[in-house]
C-alpha cells in the first residue's frame, strides 16, 4: 500500500511539474494596424461586361479619392474619366477588415468591391455589378 501511495504522489508531482496547472492562454487575437487609406489612388481596370465581353477599358482612367477615414471606416468618391473629361463620379463608403489588409466597398447607385492592400502604396479592387448588364472588373490602383 505504501508503494501505491508513493507512486500516486510521484505521479501527482509529475503532472504539476509538466504545467497542467497553468492558466489557459488568452483567446484574444491582436488586431492588425489600421492602414491610412486617405488620398488619391489611381490606376488601370480590366474586366468583363455581359454582352460585350472582355475589356481593358481603353482610354479610361480610374481614381479612388478617399476623403475621410475614421478608424476602419472610410469614404470618398470614385472618378472615371477618359482623355478629354470626367464622365462619372460615384460616392462610396468602405470598411477595413480586422486583418488590416482586406476591405469592402459599396458604391452609391449599386455595385460593390472587395479590396486587398498589396503594399502601403498599392491596392487591388475586385468590382461586382449585378445589374443588367452584369460586370466584373479588377482595378489595380497606386497611391499618388
Amino acid at each position: 500500500m505504501k508503494r501505491f501511495v508513493y507512486a500516486l504522489t510521484i505521479l501527482a508531482i509529475a503532472v504539476l511539474a509538466c504545467g497542467c496547472t497553468t492558466t489557459a492562454p488568452s483567446s484574444q487575437v491582436a488586431s492588425a494596424a489600421i492602414p491610412d487609406l486617405t488620398g488619391n489612388w489611381s490606376g488601370t481596370m480590366e474586366g468583363f461586361i455581359e454582352e460585350k465581353g472582355y475589356t481593358d477599358y481603353p482610354g479610361e482612367a480610374m481614381t479612388m479619392r478617399v476623403t475621410d477615414q475614421r478608424g476602419r471606416i472610410f469614404s470618398g468618391e470614385i472618378v472615371f474619366s477618359n482623355q478629354t473629361a470626367t464622365h462619372e463620379v460615384k460616392a462610396f463608403a468602405g470598411a477595413i477588415n480586422p486583418d488590416g489588409r482586406t476591405f469592402s466597398i459599396v458604391e452609391h447607385g449599386g455595385g460593390s468591391s472587395t479590396g486587398t492592400l498589396l503594399s502601403p502604396g498599392e491596392l487591388e479592387l475586385v468590382y461586382i455589378e449585378r445589374a443588367v448588364p452584369f460586370t466584373i472588373a479588377i482595378d489595380t490602383l497606386k497611391k499618388s
